[in-house]
């Protein structure tokens, strides 16, 4: 018999057990229908994730004035960046676009009839600009602003709902250890940070104001920079460090007692977290693919030994052995590729089910369809092979004996 004629049987004899081969492609489907919702969900998660780090701002660098071992921005960051430190970042690097100082603590904001524990940033009039940070309401402080140490404060929306609730807050006063701060602007809403943080829970005034009136003190515990060119970021960081490893007469043994973030450092470290979350969350969906191969092994043993008649009939006629093998080969793959194709089906309806429901960007990639169908004929091959080379062993006369 030829490939065809092998095939058309084989078909032949799944639509004689309709039911039968029905609730064996089921578990295909629904190992398929997983693994494709998994994937979708992945891309989409590793989008949103990639959008978030973009609202960041543009080719940015972080300098925080603390080793990666004593970071808590919450708490605050070491304040061992020092005016000289920014000056010489500015002389000597030309690739600079927008440089901004910046303290960082925990404060008590009060207003007339409400009060909120947040975060105060201390920064200059380029600040909003590295981070694209757009306002909803008011205008940002100036330089003239940050020159005079003003008392006023831009809020991120979280403060002013919490202070103001539905008011408009333009011009009232806030107060922040008993020092009024008039209230100029509010800041569009960011949402959180890939690490969870709330951007939007923070009040943000003139460096210098914050400096002097609130911490009493001269030194920075950051520095937030944007480059001219996206290809530049990694060469100005080097430069940067170099400046201040001199600067702070760091020896070659010495670790930094600063840090660098770059947008392409966070960019990169959240892609490999998500490779590893999707990686995980794909073996965890391939599992049930493998339960119904599983299941089609059970399924097409069954089959051979109901069937012992029938292939006991064909030896006798000439079948060869390599003709029963590859018979019981196409019936499991057929049953894996049906179930893998409607599984396809179902799949993306699934995703997009889901995306629609959690609000969430879905994105299904031909590699995760090609995978799907690939694994499942790669199942039926491997589960179907042993109850094929069972039939394909069975002596034709003792099968027309036994039945």
């Amino acid at each position: 018999m030829n490939f065809y004629q092998l095939l058309t049987s084989a078909i032949r004899s799944l639509r004689n057990h309709k039911v039968r081969s029905l609730l064996t492609t089921l578990g295909i489907i629904i190992g398929v229908v997983s693994i494709i919702a998994v994937m979708s969900i992945g891309e989409g998660a590793k989008v949103r994730v990639n959008q978030t780090i973009e609202k960041l701002g543009s080719n940015f660098i972080i300098v925080l004035g603390a080793s990666p071992k004593h970071i808590s921005l919450r708490a605050g960051v070491a304040l061992t960046l020092k005016p000289g430190d920014l000056a010489a970042i500015i002389h000597e690097c030309d690739d600079i676009a927008y440089i901004s100082p910046a303290v960082i603590q925990p404060i008590k904001a009060l207003s007339e009839g409400a009060n909120w524990q947040t975060t105060i940033a201390g920064v200059n009039q380029n600040y909003m600009i590295i981070r694209n940070w757009k306002l909803t309401a008011g205008e940002a402080f100036t330089e003239q602003d940050v020159r005079a140490g003003t008392k006023v404060a831009l809020l991120g929306t979280t403060v002013a709902k919490e202070l103001f609730g539905k008011e408009n807050p333009i011009g009232k006063t806030i107060r922040m250890k008993r020092l009024p701060f008039k209230v100029i602007g509010v800041l569009e809403e960011l949402g959180k940070t890939p690490d969870g943080r709330d951007q939007d829970d923070a009040i943000f005034a003139p460096v210098k104001t914050v400096q002097r009136k609130l911490m009493g003190k001269t030194n920075y515990s950051a520095f937030i920079l944007s480059t001219k060119t996206k290809e530049r970021m990694s060469a100005t960081a080097d430069m940067i460090k170099a400046i201040l490893r001199q600067r702070h007469n760091l020896a070659e043994n010495e670790d930094d007692d600063f840090t660098f973030f770059t947008q392409n450092d966070i960019a990169q470290a959240s892609d490999a977290a998500s490779q590893v979350l999707n990686l995980l969350l794909l073996i965890i969906a391939s599992i049930s693919l493998i339960v119904g191969g599983i299941g089609i092994m059970n399924i097409m043993l069954v089959s051979v030994t109901e069937r012992t008649r029938e292939i006991g009939i064909r030896m006798a006629l000439g079948a060869t052995t390599r003709a029963i093998l590859i018979q019981f080969i196409l019936e499991a793959i057929t049953i894996c590729l049906t179930g893998g194709f409607v599984g396809m089906v179902f799949g993306i309806g699934v995703s997009e089910f889901i995306g629609f429901v959690l609000d969430w960007p879905i994105f299904i990639s031909k590699s995760a369809l090609a995978i799907s169908l690939g694994s499942s004929a790669l199942i039926g091959l491997f589960f179907g092979y042993y109850p094929a080379y069972k039939a394909s062993q069975l002596n034709p006369v003792d099968a027309l004996i036994e039945t």
